[in-house]
């Protein structure tokens, strides 16, 4: 067991070095850079994985003998992945890592133009490569199940478009009956300094405890975590002048990753169950900490203080009008600024597209015409572009096919533990007083000690009593916003 838990060790360290690569790439690295950025990755990344398939693991994960659970769970993830992985050529993988590289690299320069040809090229022969991937790791119904289940293990698509399909009809429902409600004022539609925004994020991190000794924060164009070893998560956020709401939101969605990131045993590090359980449950601690916590009213009260004095044009506001407008409900274009109703609309949009590319039943060449009539007929807006359209993430430019559908997931897991986690503590005045430690500890105790010990299906049911549904999330919503309208959904 212990030469074991030394090779995971070992590998860990590369991927460490790798990830230390990625963050500096979208971060910090000189433009020119980047197409030997992308040799550097491609190079350690394959070099990684040979590793993780090298008979050697092979024969330690078949010999290795288990004294308790936790070493029991370490040798049947480790089994799981390693004969996943083996049936996968190094060729490929490595082709598949450069490609994605150097496509995120051109789709960071063609995005603001909004420019699909200049990434169509790469972008067919990436999705080429990531149906071969599927084919060779192998599904039962669909190809694009061997994708969903590299983020999600254990979730099937067919399982995805029933629940979505109940998410969708109840969104649409709940959307017509705000919208006939009269406008009223965004405190919000203002410019306000990226030097106060930052002020307050930073602020505001130290505020919900984010260990700083363990992390940082920057900018990107797209913010995210990237934990990068024993310690090391950091996080990055976005300024935009005349939408405050994005870096708050951004801020706090964030360092719910890293929470999770950092809560998980550290004896647990590098090995595989050394992760969240899935890109889902990780979803489901950044959502919960951005909206369950950080658009509640008990929130606000408790930083609306601090708010208005590195912010005092909103000092003219009281903390219900800051409330309602951090919890406005409308259609829009850009998925990480939608509001936590219309959110999953989005998703579904990019998960019906992603599943019939990978699924051969869509051209790459046809995205942005797919693209524009889902849009339409879901959220009811017309596209006038591809850079607020479907050129808008770098998920699909960076491979990730497969990953969508978690982000909706993780909403749907965050409102069914948001149930449970009120059943034992009076949610409202713990928050309303900062005392976030409550909070935490159950999380800890019910999930970020667990690591990846348990798929999804199993840890929910562990967590909550009972299986995955989207009816907490019903519950939440109407609750929530018959109180922010003042209209019975």
């Amino acid at each position: 067991m212990e030469e074991l838990k030394n090779y995971y060790k070992r590998v860990a360290k590369y991927y460490s070095a790798a990830s230390l690569l990625y963050w500096d790439m979208q971060t910090y690295m000189p433009k020119d850079a980047g197409p030997y950025r992308a040799e550097v990755l491609s190079e350690i990344g394959t070099y990684a994985f040979k590793s993780m398939i090298d008979d050697a693991l092979g024969t330690l994960l078949e010999t290795a003998q288990p004294q308790n659970e936790i070493e029991e769970k370490i040798v049947s993830v480790g089994k799981k992945e390693y004969y996943k992985y083996k049936k996968v050529p190094p060729e490929l993988f490595q082709e598949i890592m450069m490609t994605s590289t150097m496509l995120e690299q051109k789709w960071e320069i063609a995005k603001p133009r909004g420019d699909f040809e200049e990434v169509r090229p790469l972008l067919e022969k990436l999705v080429e490569l990531s149906r071969k991937y599927a084919e060779i790791l192998g599904y039962d119904e669909e190809p694009y199940d061997a994708l969903l289940d590299l983020y999600e293990p254990g979730m099937r698509a067919m399982s995805v478009e029933q629940i979505f399909n109940n998410v969708k009809t109840f969104t649409l429902e709940v959307l017509k009956k705000i919208e006939s409600l009269p406008k009223t004022e965004d405190p919000f539609d203002r410019e306000i300094s990226v030097e106060k925004q930052k002020e307050f994020s930073t602020w505001l991190l130290h505020y919900l405890k984010y260990d700083f000794n363990k992390g940082r924060l920057d900018v990107s164009a797209h913010p995210f975590t990237n934990p990068i070893g024993l310690n090391d998560v950091r996080i990055t956020t976005r300024y935009i002048a005349n939408d405050m709401r994005n870096s708050i939101y951004s801020t706090i969605h964030e360092f719910g990753h890293a929470l999770y990131a950092l809560s998980i045993p550290a004896e647990f590090y590098g090995l595989p169950i050394g992760s969240s359980a899935s890109y889902g449950f990780d979803e489901s601690q950044s959502r919960f900490w951005e909206n369950i916590v950080g658009r509640s009213l008990a929130f606000w009260k408790g930083i609306y203080q601090k708010f208005v004095e590195i912010v005092p044009e909103m000092k003219n506001y009281t903390v219900e009008d800051i409330w309602r407008a951090v919890n406005r409900v409308q259609r829009s274009y850009i998925r990480t600024e939608a509001d936590e109703v219309t959110y999953n609309l989005h998703i579904i949009i990019r998960f019906e597209i992603e599943r019939a590319l990978i699924n051969g039943e869509l051209s790459v060449k046809d995205i942005p015409e797919k693209w524009n009539e889902l849009f339409k007929k879901y959220i009811g807006l017309e596209v006038p572009n591809n850079t607020l359209g479907c050129m808008q993430d770098p998920h699909w430019y960076g491979g990730n096919f497969g990953y969508f559908p978690t982000y909706a997931l993780g909403n749907l897991y965050a409102a069914q533990i948001f149930e449970k986690l009120e059943e034992e503590i009076d949610f409202e005045d713990i928050v309303s007083k900062g005392e976030f430690y409550v909070i935490k500890d159950f999380l800890r105790e019910k999930i970020h000690s667990k690591g990846k010990m348990y798929e999804p299906a199993e840890l929910i049911k562990m967590v909550t009593g009972k299986p995955l549904s989207y009816e907490p999330f019903v519950r939440y919503v109407k609750e929530k916003y018959s109180k922010v309208y003042g209209i019975e959904l």
